[in-house]
């Protein structure tokens, strides 16, 4: 949380990060990562990305081992520019496909 912010705005902050479906945005406690437990789960967002929850380890094509994260997103489009993960492109070239 930040210093500068009044304890409501603290609570938003916490609130925007554990629910963040990517685990792009992370909160920081005393140096640790503050994240819920996630059962090890795949998800198939509709009309989106591959939700992966539980710390699955991911691999790039090219070997290199991503870090592993209790959530993250992954490009089902093909349109991501940051593949394997998901960069929202599905919304631009209005990916659809429903689970």
């Amino acid at each position: 949380a930040r210093d500068d912010l009044d304890a409501a705005g603290q609570t938003q902050l916490a609130a925007m990060a554990a629910h963040c479906p990517s685990g792009a945005l992370t909160l920081t406690l005393e140096g640790a990562d503050v994240e819920p437990t996630l059962p090890a789960q795949i998800f198939l967002v509709p009309d989106g990305p591959l939700l992966v929850t539980g710390g699955a380890t991911i691999d790039r094509s090219d070997g290199v081992v991503l870090e592993s994260r209790n959530r993250v997103t992954l490009c089902r489009c093909g349109a991501s520019e940051n593949k394997p993960l998901c960069d929202g492109s599905h919304a631009k070239v209005e990916f659809s496909h429903s689970p």
